[in-house]
């Protein structure tokens, strides 16, 4: 990596803010404690979607960062912002900062006030920020848990209600540390800590028809988007495609039944990747169902969430087989 030294500036377009970025300092990292949100989800390197286009200016990355980085990463055309370090100031083309003005990153302690088991796998908490709390964000963003020992992991937000109240829902990984606490031992009323909103996982502004992607609990921000729509009085067309490998890996397999019924503007398919006796929907991949279904996305806007391959996939296919403009493709993928 080029050798950075000392503090950089950073502008932002269009919105014309700017922050100063310390030496080591990532741009995403400075752009948060500043309290201006760029675009991201992993904030590891890994999924690509804090890509954003370099203005003027140079950055620099870690040599093991090689392989994340494409053609025009290395051209200095975009950058990854959560692993980029500046060579110097910098201007960025950013417009989602516009967008998400007034919502700050806080770290506050919540309580769970109940817990409900989904399945054999999944878990639903409902957590209550401390009294004082005023905790915004938008539907779609994800917060990081943190228990008393400090382990830590993120988890997508399915919903916040009017009482201030966070649902999250979560699988038990297998040999999950966190994951297979929360499932088997977290207990209600217990006290956690929570961290964010991060990610940039929301409903743009327009008409354009939507498609909804989720796997496994990439259901989760999917739902409080969907929710956001309805309260909203959405009238875009929007196809919502959930995919897990059983039935009962759609554990909200009746609620998006009811949507679909219900909401003139919304189709629900649901795709097994494992076909069961008693099944007569989809299967396959979910993401080549929207493929199959769609294959002109010229004129859509693509939100898509869960395990990484399903998102890595969805990208690569959307965009290079079905036309999707790079620009209109949203995720949040589960690295």
């Amino acid at each position: 990596m080029a050798e950075v030294k000392g503090n950089s500036q950073v502008r932002v377009e269009p919105s014309g803010k700017s922050f100063g970025v310390e030496a080591g300092q990532s741009v995403l990292e400075a752009g948060l404690k500043a309290g201006i949100t760029l675009k991201h989800s992993c904030r590891d390197g890994q999924c690509g979607e804090c890509r954003t286009r370099i203005v003027s200016g140079r950055v620099a990355y870690a040599d093991e960062l090689r392989d994340k980085l494409i053609d025009s990463d290395l051209e200095g055309g975009t950058g990854l912002m959560c692993q980029a370090r500046p060579l110097g100031d910098l201007v960025i083309d950013a417009p989602e900062v516009t967008e998400l003005e007034g919502i700050s990153i806080q770290k506050f302690p919540v309580r769970v006030m109940s817990k409900q088991i989904l399945s054999d796998d999944v878990v639903v908490l409902r957590l209550a920020p401390a009294p004082g709390v005023e905790f915004r964000c938008m539907p779609g963003q994800y917060i990081d848990l943190q228990l008393r020992d400090g382990a830590k992991r993120s988890y997508s937000m399915a919903a916040t209600d009017d009482s201030g109240q966070i649902e999250l829902h979560i699988r038990r990984m297998p040999g999950g540390v966190v994951s297979g606490f929360i499932y088997d031992e977290l207990k209600e009323k217990a006290i956690l800590t929570a961290e964010g909103p991060f990610g940039t996982f929301y409903i743009r502004g327009g008409d354009a028809p939507i498609i909804l992607t989720a796997s496994g609990t990439g259901f989760a921000p999917i739902k409080a988007i969907v929710e956001q729509l309805i309260r909203d009085g959405n009238a875009r067309p929007v196809q919502l495609y959930w995919g897990g490998r059983r039935l009962v890996d759609l554990y909200h397999h009746r609620l998006c039944l009811d949507w679909a019924a219900e909401l003139p503007w919304l189709t629900y398919v649901p795709v097994l990747s494992e076909e069961e006796g008693v099944w007569g929907g989809r299967t396959g991949f979910v993401h080549q169902a929207v493929v199959d279904d769609f294959p002109d996305l010229s004129g859509h806007e693509a939100y898509v969430c869960g395990a990484p391959i399903v998102v890595g996939s969805a990208r690569r296919d959307f965009v290079e087989r079905c036309s999707l403009n790079p620009n209109n493709f949203h995720s949040d993928a589960f690295v």
